[in-house]
């Protein structure tokens, strides 16, 4: 009788912490791969003629499905707009890396915005990379920490600090990554967008 409750009881442990190292590892990242669909993302801006919603293509991704959308060129920056999985309590990110795969339909008449705007709690941080997408895919990463390049509220603002990280990654409220960089008519993709620790 003893054994049989301490071999349960075993069973019982290892089973949770299996469930535990489950939890842990599917916390570790957050991702759309867009094989089926538009995972709830949506566009923001100049873009679609004014509707949110991005097509899905299900070829031409890197590799499989990914979103494209359409600038109205009537001015204005126009951003993807990442779903509720990407949002909320992220504090667990801290340190973790934001990488997505973008591409273009033109690369002329290039200017400067925020690459990468986190939002939440008041504030905004912002990234710039040192270069654009091409008109084949070409892949981004950005680490979530100071120290890395992020700047608060403005693309020339004070740089942003580990505080400022934990305040915007406890309840993140909106991920919004740019498509567009061209001064003109032009075509965004965006693909393979993951958010996690690296």
């Amino acid at each position: 009788m003893n054994r049989r409750i301490v071999f349960l009881a075993a069973a019982i442990v290892v089973l949770l912490l299996l469930l535990l190292l489950l939890m842990t590892c599917r916390r570790r990242s957050v991702c759309s791969t867009f094989d089926k669909d538009d995972e709830g993302w949506r566009v923001t801006g100049d873009v679609q003629n004014e509707s949110a919603k991005p097509d899905f293509i299900d070829r031409e991704g890197n590799p499989g499905g990914c979103l494209s959308a359409t600038d109205q060129a009537a001015g204005g920056v126009w951003y993807w707009n990442a779903p509720g999985k990407f949002l909320g309590s992220k504090a667990w990110m801290m340190g973790g890396e934001l990488s997505y795969d973008l591409k273009q339909s033109e690369t002329d008449s290039q200017f400067e915005a925020a690459d990468v705007i986190l939002e939440g709690k008041g504030m905004s941080l912002l990234y710039v990379f040192p270069r654009r997408p091409g008109k084949e895919w070409t892949s981004f990463k950005a680490v979530l920490s100071a120290g890395e390049g992020w700047k608060k509220n403005d693309i020339n603002g004070a740089a942003a600090g580990e505080g400022d990280f934990r305040k915007v990654l406890s309840a993140l409220e909106g991920l919004k990554i740019r498509s567009e960089y061209r001064t003109g008519p032009d075509k965004g993709d965006i693909d393979n967008v993951c958010m996690g620790k690296r």
